[in-house]
């Protein structure tokens, strides 16, 4: 009997407009940087921003721990040692605000399954943009409310496939592995992490169809209102 569902969030909740996130960091270090009195060249901020980006993506591939306001931090000290906490901040606000895409249909789900009694939760890969702003991002939606239970990477201390993320969240629920069901878009990390603790699994490809060769999910939708008659 499924008593709880957990949702990834990028690609399954919510969406990024392409390119938006890179566009807002970028302008606002040059902005901040340009506060500063100059002496940051634009290119030293490109190298600087490429650095953090590979960073992330090495320490996701290959699920070791990443946060992103100890990038953040290496990423100003990188560019000037007087003034690096205030391009450190700059880079971790610059998202705040955005508008991201909720994924079509799902807030009508998110409240038809609560109204069931199903507890939900987010178990979530963090890359540059820190969960505080991920979290504002679905409160402007008024969906922030719906979840009883939150596993972001930045506070737990590690990436999906690992058990502990997705334990944390089942935790913050109070229930059993086997009475959840974990929706996300990624075979390697949502489908795989979810299966290896004993969650049923379903993969989302309404956003983005991952067509990688790792095992598939136990049921794959295309649209969110298909959950309900899944869970029966």
């Amino acid at each position: 009997m499924t008593t709880a569902v957990t949702f990834d969030f990028w690609n399954t909740l919510m969406a990024e407009p392409p390119g938006l996130l890179k566009r807002l960091r970028r302008e606002a270090v040059v902005a901040a940087a340009a506060e500063l009195g100059g002496g940051i060249s634009e290119a030293a901020i490109d190298r600087e921003l490429a650095a953090a980006g590979a960073a992330h993506d090495r320490a996701w591939s290959t699920a070791r721990p990443f946060d992103p306001a100890a990038e953040a931090a290496r990423f100003g000290a990188a560019l000037s040692h007087r003034d690096g906490a205030s391009l450190a901040a700059a880079f971790l606000g610059s998202s705040a605000g955005a508008r991201l895409t909720l994924a079509e249909g799902i807030a009508p789900v998110l409240r038809a399954l609560r109204d069931r009694g199903v507890a939900l939760a987010i178990v979530c890969d963090v890359g540059l943009t820190p969960s505080t702003l991920l979290r504002d991002a679905l409160a402007r939606e008024g969906l922030l409310e719906l979840f009883g239970g939150w596993a972001f990477s930045d506070e737990v201390g590690c990436f999906k496939p690992a058990a502990a993320i997705f334990q944390h969240a089942l935790d913050a629920l109070g229930v059993g592995a086997a009475e959840a069901v974990h929706v996300g878009d990624l075979r390697r990390t949502d489908v795989a992490g979810a299966r290896a603790l004993g969650m049923a699994t379903v993969r989302y490809r309404g956003v983005a169809d991952d067509t990688s060769a790792a095992a598939d999910a136990d049921h794959v939708i295309d649209r969110h209102a298909q959950l309900i008659p899944l869970l029966g």
